[in-house]
C-alpha cells in the first residue's frame, strides 16, 4: 500500500516564522515555516482545542495565541504549560514549491 499525499499548500506562500491552516479530511493541520524548514502539526492547542494558527514562531516553537502553552513543532512535545498533552504531527514532503502532506489516519 502506498502513503499516500495531498497537496496543500505552496512554500511561497508561507513566510518564515509564519503558519497557514488547511483541512484534510476535516482534520485541522496547521503547516509552519521556520529557519529549520516546514513542519505539520494538528491546528488545535492540545489545552483548550482552540487552534493555534496565529501563535508566535520563535525557532522551532509556536507558542499558543490564547493561553501562552508552547509546544516543538519538530515533534510536538509539550514545552511549557498549560497544556500537558503533546500534539499529533503529520508527515510533509516538499517537491518543487509544493507541499503535501500524509493523509492523516
Amino acid at each position: 500500500m502506498t502513503e499516500e499525499f495531498i497537496q496543500v499548500a505552496d512554500i511561497t506562500d508561507i513566510e518564515i516564522n509564519q503558519s497557514q491552516s488547511v483541512s484534510i479530511e476535516e482534520v485541522d493541520i496547521l503547516i509552519c515555516n521556520t529557519d529549520s524548514g516546514f513542519f505539520a502539526v494538528e491546528d488545535k492547542c492540545s489545552h483548550a482545542d482552540i487552534p493555534l494558527c496565529g501563535g508566535q514562531i520563535v525557532g522551532n516553537y509556536i507558542t499558543c495565541p490564547v493561553h501562552g502553552a508552547v509546544f516543538d513543532l519538530t515533534d510536538g512535545s509539550v514545552q511549557s504549560p498549560p497544556a500537558f498533552e503533546d500534539l499529533i504531527t503529520f508527515e510533509i514532503k516538499i517537491e518543487g514549491t509544493s507541499i503535501s502532506v500524509k493523509k492523516p489516519f
